[in-house]
């Protein structure tokens, strides 16, 4: 249930963050946004902690392996984030959704495990299934898809990163640091580009901190608490919400060709999910 909490969470927080970008004048607002978004979500995150009486301003200053994985976060977000501007927001899930393959893939080449032939079959129709979705069509292949692609390495390692996280650091601990690196990187990169904002665009921008903040604290109990072979199955559902929000918030209609290979995706990965328990 968390897992499925988190997902649907994540889906808003993306198309409210790029309903606001879109809505805004000019084409640089995306790290503006980002900043005020962190700074929102760690606010809220200190007030939580300040309430129950665990806000410990130097176990959140002080480095540690939880700002390892806040870098992490800010390379995922980053490329998420300025991919799903460039493309739809169901065709950026399906190819984030080959996370589970791309584990496969590199365990065999990284760490010499055994892969059978079943398995390479579910690889490999899985990555068709995104070869469908980033086909070139009549106007050429999209650059962005590449953006994606990184975002998805980063998902692979930062769930690695989590699982071996130690236990006496909070959820809400884990949040707050990955977001305050966030906003720092993010105020950092929109000087350049900064502008007066709207204060208007504070309404969606506080409801996609208050969503990406409840995606996160869920995805870090879910990872921490369930075995991943347990968990997987849930991120699939991420298609259905962003589809759901992208239609209702943006107005964007997935094509018959991301239909066709978020199913492909999908079945490979449940799949390869079935191997994977049969093997335990």
């Amino acid at each position: 249930m968390t897992m499925l909490l988190g997902q649907f969470c994540f889906s808003v927080n993306d198309s409210l963050i790029k309903w606001t970008v879109l809505k805004m004048p000019g084409n640089d607002n995306l790290f503006m946004v980002v900043f005020f978004r962190g700074a929102l979500m760690c606010l809220m995150i200190s007030t939580i902690l300040a309430f129950q009486g665990k806000f410990r301003f130097e176990r959140i200053i002080k480095l540690s392996v939880l700002h390892g994985r806040g870098l992490i976060e800010v390379g995922l977000t980053f490329s998420f984030l300025t991919s799903i501007l460039m493309l739809p927001l169901t065709d950026v899930y399906t190819i984030l959704l080959t996370a589970p393959l791309m584990i496969t893939a590199s365990g065999v080449i990284f760490f010499k495990e055994r892969v059978g032939p079943r398995e390479w079959f579910a690889v490999s129709t899985g990555f068709a299934g995104v070869m469908i979705v980033v086909w070139p069509d009549e106007m050429g292949w999209e650059i962005g898809y590449v953006l994606p692609l990184f975002a998805t390495l980063m998902i692979v390692i930062r769930e690695v990163y989590t699982k071996r996280l130690p236990h006496h650091y909070s959820g809400l601990e884990i949040v707050l640091i990955t977001g305050l690196l966030l906003t720092v990187a993010a105020g950092i990169a929109s000087i350049p580009f900064w502008q007066t904002p709207d204060w208007a665009i504070l309404v969606p921008v506080f409801g996609a901190s208050l969503a990406v903040s409840v995606a996160h604290v869920m995805t870090v109990l879910t990872v921490r608490l369930a075995p991943l072979s347990v968990t997987s199955p849930g991120r699939y559902s991420i298609i259905i919400f962003g589809a759901i929000s992208a239609f209702f918030i943006l107005q964007e209609i997935p094509s018959l060709s991301t239909i066709l290979g978020s199913i492909i995706v999908i079945g490979s990965g449940l799949f390869l999910l079935g191997l994977e328990k049969k093997k335990a």
